[in-house]
């Protein structure tokens, strides 16, 4: 045996390289077989060693490691070939080329690791083993990589003194966790288990790195995470300053959609639960994480706020007293539920949902409290959350309502009803169906908010804004809407601003609109006040709004006041220089003849000359629409009556048979017409000696073609004794031609 033993070293230790080869192809065929003695490692240790650190053959530092791994694996080693293997391989490792030599190297030294139990020798060789295992962790080579990983786990295991050498391999670990393979970042996360454990120090560096990295990590992975962080969690002493910072990722995994890793998570959550102090321990490290997440929320990144989203949730979910740290939840909810993110958004009202269940009244009045002048908590996004915690509050509460929570439900309806919103109407919808016990003076803000809620995008809004009114009025003790509205509205009108300050933004107006455009309720109270509101305000678009809404609905106005319609009306149509004046005098023209036409302003001789003289003017104005109307009310007058500027107006009519306009023409031809045959009638002939030959000749120098046609239609209709009128001269023979 001995003589063998020298044999083969003599052959590792020749300078002729076929010779080497041949006695590293012998042993590695006998450690393939497991026929190596152990006691060789300490005869061939040596050249062993020598092949590997140096020999210029790759295929022969290949097996000679391969063979150092056979002897270190199932032979003992000595101290000095732990300490002689771990400085070599330090020396080497960076040096060498080769791949799979460096990855055999890596597992000689795990087997040395495992076959070593003295633990002074761990101490003395402490920072070569450290500076070894950064290098395989730093290793291009994943295999490696992974070997390097299980080292550290056969470290902690082993060696007493991990602790010392565990923060240096936190960098390197943390590196690859994103950058390499998936095996290779679930290796690299499961060996920074030991690490934390050992040095809870590192976990400040580890864990809310974890956590930036779960949004990009694959299903293995995240399951890795949480097995990892749960495990710390259930080893390390609960009351470890950087405990707090092990429950993000434990959250985010009970989050997740693949069942795996969710179930995992709650396994090691109720585990957690199940200790005593717990949720003591629970909340003190909420209200230490508040900060972080609080950042996270306006971060750029959308998975970290995406992330900060579902822990807010998880956290009010699990709370023991949701009223912890209230007011930077609420401000973190709002600012979530205007994310463009829908998860984002989604998951904060989920957590809204939460609070109002257990604690309305503190968030309903930590919203109250915020200033009316706030964007964030009086814009769309406060309204949201608001809505959402009024839901959760309805639904947990099955009876006996809180008084003052209601009345915060009422006041900061009031505050939002300016927004354009459906969740308000949603929010309303539950609050008054469910019939809550809201009292008269609480229903009547309601009424006031529904009332003036605008329309939205959605197409059924006004539908169920109507339907809202409905038990409103139940609720009200009354038997229809429109007793309600005629019996509330004017108290809720004249209760807020003079109409003169009002702005189309105003309840009061979006009421007013609602009830005249909408609903087509206009009585004298609503009459009256859009008569006061036309004559008060400053702001052109609600008096133009304020017309349109009398106009549309002149046909089914129950009741008015023609004096005073009448002083409306004429005060608008006067001549103003401006784009704005203008087309304010066309709707207020147009107006005129709606209620000339439908009767409501009816033209006697007592007003007869008032009113012509108001649109005598209007017959030139620049606008179409404002020039026909005119037209129209001018051929009522003089249907009406003998207004005192008759010949000026027959005049100012015939001016417009040459207007740009044919629809103003055919006006005009139409009302000269039907005033001539009226008078015919009448037998005022001669009213109509001089008028009659200016339409006809007028009317016969008009080159288009209809004017022509209706121009012979006229004479036609118009035709009559002629020896009964007194036509004479030169212009009765130019008409008589």
């Amino acid at each position: 045996m001995e003589i063998e033993k020298d044999v083969v070293y003599k052959q590792l230790e020749s300078e002729d390289k076929s010779t080497r080869r041949a006695a590293l192809l012998d042993l590695k065929k006998r450690a393939e077989k497991r026929q190596l003695d152990e006691h060789l490692l300490s005869d061939l240790f040596d050249p062993l060693i020598k092949i590997v650190s140096s020999d210029k053959v790759e295929n022969l530092r290949e097996s000679a490691s391969i063979i150092l791994l056979a002897l270190t694996t199932h032979g003992s080693i000595s101290t000095a070939q732990f300490q002689a293997i771990v400085n070599f391989s330090v020396d080497r490792f960076e040096a060498e080329p080769s791949e799979e030599v460096r990855l055999t190297l890596a597992r000689v030294n795990h087997a040395a690791i495992l076959n070593q139990n003295v633990q002074p020798v761990y101490l003395e060789n402490l920072d070569k083993l450290t500076q070894l295992v950064k290098l395989a962790v730093r290793d291009r080579y994943g295999e490696v990589v992974k070997e390097a990983c299980e080292i550290i786990t056969a470290l902690s295991e082993r060696n007493e003194y991990f602790r010392l050498q565990a923060d240096f391999f936190v960098e390197p670990l943390m590196q690859h966790v994103k950058s390499q393979p998936m095996k290779v970042r679930v290796m690299c996360v499961k060996a920074l288990e030991p690490v934390m454990i050992y040095s809870p120090l590192t976990i400040p560096n580890i864990a809310p790195q974890l956590e930036i990295f779960w949004s990009e990590s694959s299903p293995i992975v995240k399951l890795a995470m949480v097995l990892t962080i749960g495990k710390v969690s259930l080893k390390i002493e609960p009351d470890d300053q950087n405990f707090h910072l092990l429950f993000p990722l434990i959250l985010l995994g009970r989050c997740n959609e693949f069942n795996e890793v969710s179930d995992e998570a709650e396994r090691i959550w109720k585990v957690l639960t199940d200790e005593p102090g717990f949720h003591r321990r629970f909340a003190k490290s909420f209200s230490k994480l508040v900060p972080k997440l609080l950042a996270d929320t306006e971060n750029w990144n959308n998975d970290l706020r995406i992330q900060s989203a579902q822990l807010i949730y998880q956290f009010v979910r699990e709370i023991p007293d949701r009223k912890l740290e209230l007011s930077t939840v609420m401000e973190i909810l709002i600012f979530q539920s205007g994310d463009d993110q829908a998860p984002v958004h989604n998951w904060a009202c989920k957590a809204a949902r939460l609070i109002g269940e257990t604690c309305a009244l503190e968030a309903l009045s930590w919203l109250s409290d915020q200033k009316q002048e706030d964007p964030e908590a009086t814009n769309a996004s406060g309204l949201t959350i608001y809505s959402h915690i009024v839901h959760g509050f309805l639904n947990a509460v099955q009876s006996h309502y809180p008084a003052r929570t209601l009345e915060l439900c009422v006041q900061l309806a009031v505050r939002f009803s300016s927004l354009k919103e459906i969740s308000l109407l949603e929010c309303l919808e539950t609050l008054v169906e469910k019939d809550v016990g809201i009292p008269v003076d609480l229903m009547n803000q309601l009424l006031f908010v529904t009332l003036s809620l605008e329309g939205s995008d959605q197409s059924d809004f006004l539908s169920r804004k109507l339907s809202l009114l409905q038990p409103m009025a139940s609720r009200l003790g009354l038997s229809n809407i429109d007793t309600m509205i005629q019996q509330r509205l004017p108290s809720l009108l004249t209760s807020e601003s003079d109409p003169a300050q009002w702005t189309i933004t105003s309840p009061p107006w979006k009421i007013l609109q609602f009830v005249a455009r909408d609903m087509k309720m206009i009585d004298n109270f609503v009459f009256d006040l859009l008569c006061q509101t036309i004559a008060a305000t400053q702001c052109p678009e609600i008096k133009l709004k304020s017309f349109n809404m009398l106009t549309g609905s002149m046909s089914h106005i129950q009741c008015t006041d023609p004096a005073q319609l009448q002083a409306m009306l004429l005060a608008n149509v006067k001549w103003k220089p401006g784009r704005s004046a203008s087309v304010l005098r066309s709707s207020a023209a147009l107006c005129a003849y709606a209620a000339v036409q439908h009767r409501k302003l009816e033209i006697i001789p007592s007003n007869v000359d008032a009113i012509a003289n108001s649109f005598a003017d209007l017959v030139e104005d620049e606008a179409v629409n404002t020039r026909l109307a005119a037209i129209r009310i001018i051929q009522r007058c003089l249907l009406a009556g003998r207004p005192a500027n008759l010949d000026s107006l027959l005049t100012t009519l015939m001016g417009r048979l040459n207007d740009i306009s044919k629809d103003v023409r055919q006006g005009a031809m139409t009302g000269l017409r039907d005033v001539f045959i009226h008078w015919r009638g009448q037998g005022a002939s001669c009213a109509m000696e001089t008028k009659f030959v200016d339409l006809v000749r007028v009317l016969a120098l008009d080159d288009d073609l209809p004017s022509k046609t209706f121009a012979d239609g006229i004479l036609q209709s118009m035709l009559v004794d002629l020896s009964k009128m007194d036509i004479t001269g030169e212009k009765g023979s130019e008409a008589v031609e």
